[in-house]
């Protein structure tokens, strides 16, 4: 199946469905784009990086504990959004 008639097929599913196949895609990504090109682009970007950090160590931002506190309370947040509402 080419691209093109996936993408046929998912946009002649209900806006139901398509938002489940949304969230089925958002979680299963990093399983579908595996492989061994992607492994090593992403090993040398980390390297990259690496190299960069140690070369200009004044280019890094400072990262404190109130930043973390942060990024956590958005990131539960998001969640909170996303996650179905239980009914019992």
């Amino acid at each position: 199946m080419s691209v093109e008639q996936l993408e046929s097929a998912i946009k002649a599913l209900p806006p139901e469905e398509r938002r489940r196949f949304a969230g089925w895609f958002d979680d299963h990504r990093h399983e579908l784009i595996q492989c061994e090109e992607v492994e090593a682009a992403q090993q040398r970007e980390v390297l990259l990086r690496l190299n960069e950090t140690d070369t200009n160590p004044g280019s890094l931002e400072s990262f404190e504990e109130a930043d973390l506190d942060r990024m956590i309370r958005a990131a539960a947040h998001a969640h909170a959004k996303k996650a179905p509402t239980r009914r019992g």
